[in-house]
């Protein structure tokens, strides 16, 4: 068996495997990142959770720029007899422009999730959950963006190597 993981692990390294998330030279995958101001309730939230969760790629160089522009639809998709709704999803869609502090290539791009709560019969309830699933969908939407942004750095990065 350790024979097999020792084979397998040298197999990887010669293929010019590499985490995504740590650099070889002990730099942060993607560095620090300044998010501007986005609109809604939807995106105090991703804002906040963004903040929060690339606090710790901040290595004290100059931060590069994330404008996100978030876009909220709400369908029904339960229907009761009386056509009132008993289910419905928000689905989030966040188009970006990093904007690197050194001037480099600007990467664009989207991220989108959806999120699905029932409506109560309850007078107001419909708020509530609805915010509920909002928040819970800016949240998913920001780990997102971590994944997305470390991979198109470590992209960016394989790119520059290879010329």
């Amino acid at each position: 068996m350790r024979l097999i993981i020792l084979s397998f692990a040298l197999l990887l390294s010669a293929c010019g495997f590499s985490p995504m998330y740590a650099q070889p030279n002990g730099q942060s995958a993607i560095g620090p990142v300044y998010i501007e101001e986005i609109e809604g309730k939807s995106g105090h939230v991703l804002k906040r959770e963004l903040d929060r969760i690339l606090a710790v790629e901040n290595d004290g160089s100059a931060p590069a720029n994330l404008r996100i522009t978030l876009l909220e639809q709400v369908t029904p998709l339960g229907l009761r007899r009386d056509e009132s709704s008993t289910r419905a999803e928000i689905r989030l869609t966040a188009n970006y422009v990093l904007t690197p502090a050194n001037g480099g290539t600007v990467m664009r791009g989207s991220v989108f999730t959806v999120t699905t709560y029932d409506i109560p019969t309850a007078a107001f309830g419909e708020i509530a959950a609805q915010d509920d699933a909002r928040e819970r969908a800016a949240e998913t939407m920001a780990e997102r963006f971590r994944a997305e942004l470390a991979l198109r750095m470590a992209q960016a990065r394989s790119e520059t190597r290879s010329r």
